[in-house]
């Protein structure tokens, strides 16, 4: 694992043996949105419940609610405390401690702040004025709740890491979740990863990789994909990269206009 991270900037996807605290998180996700599920048979697995597609769109509230539901709930601080979660990133961190940033995400059908474009972790808190977001050395597990495939899923550019930290845009209701890149990643380049996943399987990435959604384009009815974005950062340890000049910029004026 290690060094698929150190080498291609991400890890090959792998199990995690997250039991109940897993389900207990699951049958949350289910109580809160069962209103918007087809018809179906209430003996089914949880594991189930949450694959089933909704009868209808669900509102830009409906997201907001469950967003906000579930990132204040015990039972995702339990999977994100987890020691299964904390022992795989032990196999890429002397010293890994929980960072500030974690995050459930929701994807439901035709929901656009859930679609996003090429981006490293790293230059989404670049311009963060909080001190405990900087100079820290993260990595992030993408972790599966109800599956992912190829039409719902995200995609990871291999070595890409090994570049520099691009400069990001700022996406109205996503923050600088847009990396300038001077071409288009073409469907066939071989470096182009799409995870695919059973729920409670994962992918650890470098926070310099290149990531982004897969877009739906209505491909995938109204299923919706569950997924949390755990992040750990190796204590003691800072990240040392290159920034694009353009974006070193706008650090050194967004400092300025604070102090």
């Amino acid at each position: 694992m290690l060094e698929d991270f150190k080498t291609l900037g991400l890890t090959k996807v792998f199990d995690l043996n997250l039991g109940n605290t897993l389900k207990s998180l699951q049958k949350l996700i289910y109580t809160n949105t069962k209103k918007h599920i087809i018809d179906h048979d209430e003996n089914l697995d949880i594991e189930e419940k949450i694959k089933l597609p909704f009868i209808f769109i669900p509102t830009k509230n409906d997201w907001s609610n469950i967003m906000n539901i579930i990132n204040s709930s015990n039972e995702l601080k339990e999977v994100i405390e987890h020691k299964s979660v904390i022992d795989k990133f032990r196999e890429i961190f002397a010293n890994p401690k929980k960072y500030e940033i974690s995050t459930f995400r929701a994807r439901y059908p035709s929901e656009e702040r859930v679609i996003y474009n090429w981006h490293q972790d790293e230059g989404t808190w670049y311009l963060s004025k909080n001190e405990n977001h900087l100079n820290k050395f993260t990595a992030t597990m993408w972790l599966s709740i109800n599956g992912a495939n190829s039409q719902n899923s995200i995609q990871l550019l291999k070595n890409s890491h090994k570049k520099k930290l691009f400069d990001h845009k700022y996406v109205m209701g996503q923050g600088y979740f847009n990396a300038e890149l001077k071409e288009e990643v073409e469907e066939n380049n071989q470096d182009l990863v799409t995870i695919n996943t059973k729920p409670s399987q994962a992918v650890i990435f470098h926070p310099l990789t290149l990531h982004r959604s897969v877009s739906q384009e209505n491909k995938n009815g109204l299923y919706p994909r569950y997924s949390v974005d755990i992040r750990y950062y190796d204590f003691g340890k800072k990240l040392v990269y290159n920034s694009s000049l353009k974006f070193k910029l706008k650090k050194i004026l967004n400092n300025f206009k604070w102090t």
